[in-house]
């Protein structure tokens, strides 16, 4: 039979198994990451019948598949809540999402939702949870309402980041070689940025390393869930729940609208786009606003063992001539963000994607060809008395935000910028002078995100 720990505090948490807190233990880690949060809850003063559950995840685990949440075993790895052995307690205060994911919140790190596209070769990142936020919400939200509505055999969830990769090339197989006898690698030299992961996933968890990375989750028990929905003392709470939900599904509540807008523009200008191009240009309005996911340049261990990573490569991969940069999906917000966020032609993680109308495509064709059905949309999201009130938050992003497109390539038309300026507005890109990164090493222009890439950036 499986254990849970039972521990007096926090400090006695077990990193390797499934370990039942309380909110006296706990509630300091959480002021750190959900400040209201857990003023509430201190208000409310919850008592030992209200237990909690801490899950620690290293880098690249599968906390949830496309069945259900995997609970972490003290001799390694993992359990459902389905299991035949699954412990008792455990069955008791977390059964109630046996066939789902119990809800709670990330205290440490970061964990990525994503779709993967095996056959493809490719993962579309759907939501990233930071610290402090809470998951999933519909648990509260159906309340009674026995319809659910979430499809079955879609999302699978990762401790970290799993659409990662190195942005210069790493499919070299005399350098992948030391990598393999360094940290005992068990994956081939990389074909596609597809397979980026699984490399990084084995350093950070090879025993060289001996890397702390590790996401913390906290489970809330279904007393929690029961309280919340039928208690009015409990009301703000809920409330809080409530107001954390309709920020990030408040866009979608309108897409279809948006969508209509998007395709009667089209019609208007008589735009007759690559059906994957159109497709894309709405993804960029759906990156801008936060709703979907873009790429950014990592730049702190929350998503990755990212100093570990990068010294890896620097020094066992021997990547000495470029910077080892990597990219992380990450959600936007154009009203506080300073630097840019990505996306890339070449690395498609749209929501829907249509098939391209032409065999044969040529990148910066396409790029140009983007650029003009953006113009478009802009132009008429902006209109005065047009089909988007002005101060709605569709209309504020045409106006304030900016998009610019890259290639490594010179464009005769102007239109398109040389990927070196990247430099120039994203510090992120020249990296740190340190163990990873010598004053010789410079920015991968060539490599095949930026052979065609979007850069969105706030003016406002």
């Amino acid at each position: 039979m499986l254990e849970v720990v039972d521990v007096l505090s926090c400090d006695q948490v077990d990193f390797k198994s499934l370990s039942k807190v309380y909110w006296g233990d706990i509630r300091n880690k959480v002021a750190k990451v959900a400040p209201r949060f857990a003023e509430i809850v201190d208000n409310l003063d919850p008592d030992k019948s209200f237990p909690l559950y801490l899950a620690y995840y290293p880098y690249g685990a599968i906390d949830a598949d496309t069945n259900s949440s995997l609970f972490p075993k003290s001799n390694g790895g993992y359990y459902r809540l389905s299991d035949s052995d699954v412990p008792k307690d455990v069955l008791e205060h977390l059964g109630y999402s046996i066939n789902d994911t119990p809800f709670g919140m990330v205290l440490e790190k970061q964990i990525e939702c994503f779709v993967d596209l095996k056959n493809s070769g490719m993962t579309i990142p759907r939501v990233i949870y930071t610290a402090g936020t809470i998951n999933p919400l519909t648990t509260l939200l159906r309340n009674n309402n026995n319809r659910k509505y979430g499809p079955s055999n879609l999302l699978t969830s990762t401790a970290g980041s799993r659409s990662v990769y190195m942005l210069p090339n790493i499919g070299d197989t005399a350098n992948h070689t030391n990598l393999q006898r360094d940290f005992n690698v068990k994956a081939s030299t990389p074909k596609s940025i597809y397979e980026h992961w699984q490399i990084f996933k084995e350093i950070a968890n090879s025993e060289k390393a001996n890397s702390d990375w590790r996401c913390c989750v906290m489970y809330f028990s279904e007393k929690w869930i029961e309280i919340i929905n039928n208690s009015h003392s409990w009301y703000e709470l809920k409330q809080y729940v409530h107001e954390q939900a309709w920020s990030k599904l408040e866009y979608e509540m309108y897409r279809v609208e948006y969508d209509m807008i998007f395709s009667i523009i089209q019609q208007t200008h008589n735009l007759r786009p690559n059906p994957y191009l159109a497709d894309i240009a709405k993804h960029l309005f759906s990156i801008t606003i936060g709703a979907s996911p873009g790429y950014v340049p990592a730049s702190d261990n929350d998503a990755l063992p990212l100093d570990l990573l990068q010294n890896v490569y620097a020094e066992s991969y021997g990547l000495k001539k470029y910077i080892p940069t990597i990219l992380q999906p990450s959600h936007y917000n154009f009203e506080e963000d300073k630097l840019p966020i990505y996306y890339s032609l070449l690395n498609l993680s749209t929501n829907v994607f249509s098939p391209k109308s032409r065999a044969v495509s040529n990148t910066s064709v396409e790029l140009r060809e983007l650029e003009h059905i953006m113009n478009v949309f802009i132009v008429e999201l902006t209109e005065k008395n047009g089909m988007c009130i002005s101060d709605s938050i569709m209309a504020k992003i045409a106006r304030c935000v900016k998009f610019n497109y890259y290639h490594n390539k010179i464009d005769r038309h102007g239109i398109i910028r040389p990927s070196m300026e990247m430099l120039d507005h994203d510090p992120r890109l020249r990296g740190n002078f340190n163990e990873a990164n010598t004053p010789t090493s410079v920015f991968s222009r060539d490599a095949q995100f930026v052979r065609g890439c979007i850069g969105i950036s706030s003016n406002c």
